[in-house]
């Protein structure tokens, strides 16, 4: 899996490094239920999920990341827009990822090692961006429904990240969970839950000061 990518699928190269090697492919369940929405309907979609995103300006709550390989890890998570995102696992996994609104920068403090990379060269600019518009900013390849679920998949505008991007997407138009499927079909994916607006968050945790100094990769 492309490393850029891996930043919104979150850590998947570091906690299942093996796993991505094995390939994941869409639930039946799933693929069975979602109709493909065109024309008006899909404009329809597309501009309700990018106000919801719109909307949020700050969020928390936890999510659970689940391999290829169905390992899963869990953690905090704080987002706030624009730019800025701390996901915080929890032990055993020792991984760290905190965007301070330019850069993005995952700590493995077992191996003390920090890798850190502009977070327009992410997918995470998408959901996190000041104006969020889904079909501006990335190639969207399908929106679909199921029951209450609307998603969105798409790929990288600029070619530069391989694999696509799935968001999940409720009744409320609230974003959910994501997949992140490498060009192997190897998918990752993210759920959150327990979500909650704060009116504010504590500007320390997206500071990257403490993080080991490391050049950002281009």
């Amino acid at each position: 899996m492309n490393r850029r990518l891996a930043l919104l699928g979150l850590s998947a190269l570091v906690l299942a490094p093996q796993a991505l090697a094995q390939e994941l492919r869409p639930r039946t369940s799933e693929a069975a239920t979602l109709v493909t929405l065109e024309g008006a309907d899909r404009a329809a979609a597309l501009a309700r999920v990018n106000a919801a995103l719109n909307g949020v300006r700050a969020l928390q709550g936890r999510f659970v990341q689940t391999s290829p390989g169905g390992s899963r890890a869990t953690g905090t998570f704080y987002l706030q827009r624009p730019g800025k995102l701390r996901f915080q696992y929890d032990p055993p996994a020792t991984l760290l990822i905190v965007s301070d609104g330019s850069v993005v920068a995952m700590r493995d403090t077992a191996m003390r090692t920090t890798e850190r990379t502009p977070l327009r060269s992410t997918p995470l600019h998408l959901i996190l961006g000041e104006n969020i518009n889904l079909e501006r900013n990335a190639r969207v390849i399908r929106v679909s429904r199921g029951g209450e679920w609307t998603v969105v998949t798409a790929r990288d505008r600029t070619g530069e990240m391989d694999g696509a991007l799935s968001l999940h997407f409720d009744a409320q138009d609230q974003l959910r969970s994501w997949d992140v499927t490498d060009a192997t079909g190897a998918r990752t994916r993210v759920t959150l839950s327990d979500v909650i607006q704060p009116a504010s968050l504590d500007r320390n945790l997206f500071r990257l000061e403490d993080m080991l100094p490391n050049r950002p990769r281009r």
